[in-house]
């Protein structure tokens, strides 16, 4: 058990060599980021549903109730990082861009017959963008450069616990320790050099609810799996500060304390079915609902929508499970995925559409999940700026068994 530990700080390690952000989008600007894609390879690769699937050898962060369904291996670490590289245009030219970071860290056990339990830490947001612009010098025709930059993001810690209450239902809830900060700079370049860092600090809870429902038709060899989540709206308080600089001599900056609005985030629900025929195929739906349009926008100017999410997925098991040959243990899955996103510029929503591909290993001890992605950010043709971008996320989870003597009851 401890030798597990040791491998999973490893890699945990080598994940969390942060690159700048998960996300590079200039679409980062706007509110408190762009939510990253932090579930598990699996259901990335699966259209990034999983309000409804089982996840007998990996933590499901789509739905807590889905804890309940941890297999005779009662304990699994789950550790997952995302790389993508994405080409965007705009009608000044296209811009390509390296990111990525660790997407999940993460512990789920059987704690009894009835109880499970789990942690977690994620990357909720990520804000990282660049801009030039210019701004008209007062009594003249002429103007001034101006940069923008932002970086930073909110994380959060997560504790999940999954009552099971028959061999058939389950629940699930989720209480999350949102944290983070992000850094909003505008640089002027006059005679001098001008840097505005506009520092703000969040911090909030945010709770959520799920449930699943499974029924197996043996006639049929059909199993049906139902699955449903609510997460309350949730307020992030913010604290923060303004830093100038001039001709970037740091050690003689000014700062004052800034007046910051808090923000929140939005109440969701969402729910899910999935299909598996003869053990072997399954086809996954997911959909839900983030009500921005309740939540003011306190960091820019845009006002928010109501933000709809569908996900289709489909998954190809083995014909046999513990087949002596390697490859005919692996799982394949295709996916795709629409979002309407919550905000819009130039009066036009950025939406999104994704299509995805991935590959499940299992071995003895070890499952090792692949996705890859390719996706389109702002679809309408005469938005400004457009993103495509390639994704490759891999999850590794480790499985162990504790508590083999004897379960606490």
């Amino acid at each position: 058990m401890c030798q597990k530990i040791k491998i999973m700080i490893f890699f945990a390690g080598i994940l969390m060599q942060k690159i700048d952000a998960q996300d590079s989008s200039p679409y980062s600007y706007f509110g408190i980021g762009t939510f990253n894609n932090v579930d598990n390879a699996r259901n990335v690769a699966l259209g990034n549903t999983g309000i409804a699937l089982q996840s007998p050898d990996y933590i499901n962060s789509k739905n807590p109730a889905s804890i309940t369904t941890l297999d005779m291996r009662n304990v699994v670490f789950d550790i997952g990082g995302l790389l993508k590289y994405d080409k965007i245009t705009s009608n000044q030219g296209s811009d390509t861009r390296i990111a990525g970071n660790f997407t999940n860290l993460g512990l789920a056990m059987r704690v009894s017959n009835k109880f499970y339990l789990g942690a977690n830490v994620q990357p909720t947001t990520s804000t990282d963008y660049k801009m030039v612009s210019t701004i008209p010098i007062e009594g003249t025709s002429g103007n001034f450069p101006i940069t923008y930059e932002g970086s930073g993001g909110i994380s959060n810690l997560g504790v999940t616990l999954g009552y099971k209450i028959n061999n058939n239902w389950s629940l699930g809830g989720k209480v999350k320790n949102n944290f983070g900060t992000i850094i909003r700079k505008e640089i002027i370049t006059t005679t001098s050099e001008l840097e505005i860092s506009r520092n703000i600090r969040y911090t909030g809870f945010s709770y959520g609810l799920g449930t699943q429902y499974n029924k197996y038709f043996s006639k049929e060899r059909l199993q049906l799996t139902l699955g449903g989540i609510v997460n309350f709206k949730s307020k992030l308080d913010a604290k923060g500060e303004v830093i100038y600089t001039e001709n970037r001599d740091y050690n003689n900056s000014l700062t004052t304390k800034l007046t910051s609005k808090d923000s929140a985030l939005p109440f969701e629900i969402g729910f899910g079915f999935s299909l598996m025929k003869n053990d072997r195929y399954r086809i996954s739906f997911d959909y839900t609902q983030s009500n921005w349009d309740q939540v003011k926008n306190t960091v820019t100017n845009e006002k928010y929508y109501k933000q709809n999410v569908y996900g289709l997925g489909f998954e190809l098991l083995p014909e046999r499970k513990n087949s002596p040959i390697f490859s005919d243990n692996f799982i394949y899955r295709f996916g795709v995925n629409y979002d309407t996103g919550y905000y819009k510029v130039n009066n036009r929503e950025i939406n999104k559409m994704e299509a995805t591909v991935g590959l499940g290993i299992p071995m003895d001890k070890i499952v090792l999940n692949i996705g890859y992605g390719y996706g389109i950010r702002g679809l309408h043709s005469n938005n400004q700026i457009r993103e495509n971008y390639h994704m490759l996320n891999i999850s590794i989870d480790f499985l162990d068994r504790w508590f083999t003597k004897r379960y606490i009851n």
